[in-house]
């Protein structure tokens, strides 16, 4: 068999939209649901995130080729970039959802997780507000309180418990101290994270592996088989990272079952292809 032409890549291209659209619909019915119950902060910021989820997934649906959602020229319009950046929204999505909200661990990680966090936050604020507004006298008090904040970390009872690499990303105050791998091998979900978010990357910024394809038809938006391939693995891409996102805010959440009309429990099958 030879390479697929253009109108073969497109059917499979419509195959995934139609997995994706079934996805988005559980994202929304869970994501309208959600409201009122009783949780903790990991919850909560589960919650937020999944939230956030919901938005990148909609505005995804509205750059995808005959979504419902769109109102394109008769071929389509194929914006590999955009569509690969968000893409990579929502997987970075899953991670975070993961990480921040989903994961079974202790209390004493958790409390870990949290004031990283919290550090991580506070410093990029304070290093917008010196750029922003370098003579505010609440800089001074803001360092202060980093120090404090970082001084907590370094002290932390579940801190020795990490990996050396583990603790230099929490001693230099990153957003979290699992690295890529680190969630591949704790999240079946994310298997080859690495591998399609370096590609994802350098699809979405524009960087020699993204400006060097375009050509007469690449690139340009174009009906292409390169194209709609592209986006039609983005598409498979968002449909196990969304798809995984709903199914962790239904099972971490029971009180879930009893307000949706149509459990999302189909939805495993994408997570396990």
């Amino acid at each position: 068999m030879g390479e697929p032409n253009v109108d073969q890549a497109e059917a499979a291209y419509r195959e995934e939209l139609i997995k994706y659209e079934e996805v988005l619909d559980a994202t929304m019915d869970l994501s309208l649901n959600q409201h009122g119950i009783q949780t903790d902060g990991r919850g909560l910021r589960a919650m937020r995130i999944f939230t956030r989820q919901t938005l990148v997934a909609i505005s995804l649906s509205r750059l995808l080729p005959f979504s419902r959602r769109t109102n394109d020229p008769e071929g389509g319009f194929w914006d590999i970039c955009s569509v690969a950046s968000l893409t990579r929204n929502l997987m970075e999505g899953y991670v975070a959802l993961f990480y921040s909200g989903t994961e079974v661990i202790s209390e004493e990680e958790a409390e870990l997780r949290f004031f990283l966090g919290q550090y991580h936050r506070n410093r990029e604020w304070q290093h917008v507000r010196k750029r922003q507004t370098p003579g505010d006298p609440e800089i001074a008090r803001v360092e202060e309180g980093l120090a404090s904040e970082m001084k907590r970390l370094k002290e932390h009872s579940f801190l020795p418990q990490l990996s050396s690499a583990q603790q230099n990303k929490v001693l230099r105050g990153d957003e979290m101290y699992l690295t890529k791998a680190d969630v591949e091998e704790r999240s079946p979900v994310v298997g080859n994270y690495r591998l399609y978010y370096q590609l994802l990357s350098n699809l979405a910024h524009p960087l020699p592996l993204s400006i060097e394809r375009i050509d007469n038809d690449r690139g340009r938006g174009n009906r292409a088989v390169a194209d709609i391939a592209y986006i039609s693995l983005c598409l498979s891409l968002a449909v196990r990272f969304l798809a995984a996102s709903v199914l962790s805010i239904y099972d971490h959440f029971p009180a879930l079952e009893s307000r949706l009309a149509e459990p999302p429990v189909k939805l495993r099958r994408f997570v396990a292809e």
